[in-house]
């Protein structure tokens, strides 16, 4: 029961820790691009490769550094981390940094929270999922991201 407990406790810790970090990150984003110039292309770039870089030594002082090169020994997962950092990571983390640099990091928040309306969108009209009730979600989501601004 301790150990349950504990892992809660760790779990609360390291998602309000990830929450306090990443909104700290916009706001730091949001100065760095409009009071000092930086540019999106330059930032997401040493970003991405300097998080990467701490996860590669964080990883390698832990029992399974291994897993460091054995990722790449299949072929298949190969494939999937490169599609996943390049489609997944670069793009994601370029298109949120260009809004911030082109609007704000409230903004730029407020349209990620969005990505629920194109999921549903991209999920449910093809397919026969479409209800009364699902379709009155979409405007409600739209209006709460335009009040919010």
């Amino acid at each position: 029961m301790a150990t349950i407990a504990r892992s809660k406790l760790s779990g609360i810790l390291l998602v309000l820790t990830g929450a306090i970090c990443w909104g700290i990150g916009g706001t730091v984003s949001q100065k760095l691009f409009q009071l000092d110039g930086i540019e999106v292309n330059w930032y997401v770039t040493v970003r991405l490769l300097s998080a990467g870089l701490l996860l590669l030594l964080i990883q390698s002082c832990t029992r399974e550094r291994s897993q460091i090169i054995d990722v790449w020994r299949n072929k298949k997962t190969a494939g999937q981390l490169i599609i996943f950092g390049l489609v997944g990571m670069l793009a994601v983390q370029y298109t949120y940094m260009a809004s911030i640099k082109h609007g704000n990091a409230a903004v730029a928040t407020l349209l990620q929270y969005l990505s629920p309306v194109m999921i549903m969108i991209y999920i449910v009209l093809p397919s026969s999922l479409l209800s009364p009730a699902r379709i009155l979600h979409v405007p409600f989501w739209l209006s709460g991201a335009v009040f919010s601004c």
